[in-house]
């Protein structure tokens, strides 16, 4: 190493010491909005958050945590844990998630790697079977990704694809899997036409069907699982449009929950399970809520596993209900949280560096060109349960905090990879040039 130049070692910083506790507090789904109702940060009692925000102004500002600012496509594209907790780590801005997939299907070269080639092999006398989210929210999946796959694996040998869909209603607008269904449907017909013999095999709603994660739930695996592989389920009907639009008419229906579903023939027969020789693809480009999939197809017999975690998802994981109230609690409930640990750095004599990854309670409803709620069919206000594309805060302080540092003020878009440059500082180094710059100077005086 020592001959071409590089070093591990950081350099020391050339004001600030180390040896001090730094405690970096990441915050799930706390942006920065406009002050109303359904900005339920706003309503929430959060006086830990406020006194960060309103007590040192020059320790507290605010970086974007969506589109390009976190190696997503465009500004479009909100935020979300996966792309914003690598920002965070990575300290760079590298191409993420549907960004990779958009380049690799725009190149070919999804289709030249060794995985490809590997489920080729089914093609001759087997099925290609796309598991994965409906939708085009842009977190977990996308539709027209789906639809590129579809018509370059056909172009590519593929002649009997079976598709398994989860609908979304949490990244999108809940009621929107009609639609997708009707699209999907037209392109797989499309597909057939060509002598493709291509269709939707099975769903269900995604928070009930399949993308549990961290092992919390295997029977929400092993629903999708009995689905997808033994093509039983509870609802059989002819087509997935008319499953998804009979199941959305029972009472308090949602598309997160919707119930597993099989689509089977005139004989009753399902069409489309998983069988020994067949190829699987997840179509998510993030992993988190297929990785309990990919395990589950690995084994000869589906097992469960019982395992505990331990999560504080407060604002995000709450606000992905569209229930304001229970948000408005979630939220106090993170503000006392931070609060505990903000006193554990005091007696330490430590750093905190409070952020978060994205966000999503602080504007509960979508809105319109305006930016007034918007109205659905009957007037009523259309509740946002996705993420959203506001700028979150980043505040600093604790007692171990050289009293000259404060944020700078001529980064002209900082994002949440500024914030590893910044943590090295207060850790009394410098980081490395490439990472995005830090966010904080050291006044003299």
């Amino acid at each position: 190493m020592a001959s071409s130049g590089f070093s591990w070692t950081l350099p020391d910083h050339p004001k600030l010491p180390k040896g001090k506790p730094v405690a970096v507090v990441v915050l799930d789904g706390w942006g920065e909005a406009n002050a109303d109702q359904y900005n339920c940060i706003h309503v929430a009692q959060t006086p830990v958050m406020d006194s960060l925000k309103n007590g040192a102004p020059e320790r507290w500002r605010l970086v974007k945590a969506h589109g390009t600012a976190v190696g997503l496509p465009s500004d479009d594209d909100m935020g979300n844990s996966e792309v914003g907790h690598n920002a965070l780590g990575a300290g760079r801005i590298f191409a993420q998630g549907a960004k990779l997939v958009d380049q690799a299907l725009a190149s070919g070269k999804i289709y030249e790697g060794d995985g490809f080639n590997y489920i080729k092999e089914s093609f001759e006398n087997g099925t290609l079977h796309l598991i994965g989210l409906l939708s085009d929210g842009g977190v977990h999946s996308r539709l027209d990704q789906l639809q590129l796959l579809l018509k370059g694996a056909s172009e590519r040998g593929a002649k009997r694809i079976r598709v398994h869909i989860l609908t979304d209603g949490r990244d999108v607008l809940d009621g929107s899997s009609v639609g997708f269904v009707e699209t999907l449907e037209n392109d797989l017909s499309q597909l057939r036409e060509k002598g493709i013999d291509a269709q939707i095999a099975s769903g269900g709603g995604r928070m009930y069907v399949t993308m549990d994660r961290y092992e919390n739930d295997w029977d929400v695996v092993k629903r999708g699982w009995d689905a997808q592989v033994l093509g039983e389920a509870p609802h059989k009907f002819k087509s997935a449009l008319e499953a998804v639009k009979t199941l959305r008419a029972e009472p308090n229906a949602n598309d997160q929950y919707l119930p597993p579903f099989v689509i089977v023939d005139d004989s009753g027969k399902a069409v489309g399970p998983v069988l020994d020789g067949d190829a699987v693809v997840t179509i998510n480009f993030r992993a988190d809520r297929m990785v309990m999939l990919a395990k589950a197809l690995e084994y000869a017999d589906f097992d469960k596993f019982d395992r505990v975690r331990v999560n504080l998802p407060n604002g995000d994981m709450v606000g992905h209900t569209g229930d304001i109230e229970a948000t408005v609690v979630a939220c106090k409930a993170a503000d006392e949280a931070v609060k505990i640990i903000l006193d554990a750095v005091e007696q330490v004599g430590g750093i905190y560096v409070v952020t978060a990854d994205h966000g999503n309670a602080e504007d509960m409803v979508k809105r319109n060109k305006a930016g007034k709620p918007a109205l659905d069919k009957s007037g009523g206000i259309q509740i946002l349960t996705s993420h959203t594309l506001q700028p979150v805060p980043v505040a600093i302080g604790g007692p171990g905090l050289h009293p000259g540092v404060k944020f700078r003020n001529d980064i002209q878009t900082p994002g949440l990879a500024n914030v590893a440059a910044t943590v090295m500082n207060l850790h009394g180094f410098e980081a490395p040039a490439d990472y995005e710059t830090t966010l904080i100077e050291v006044a003299d005086n």
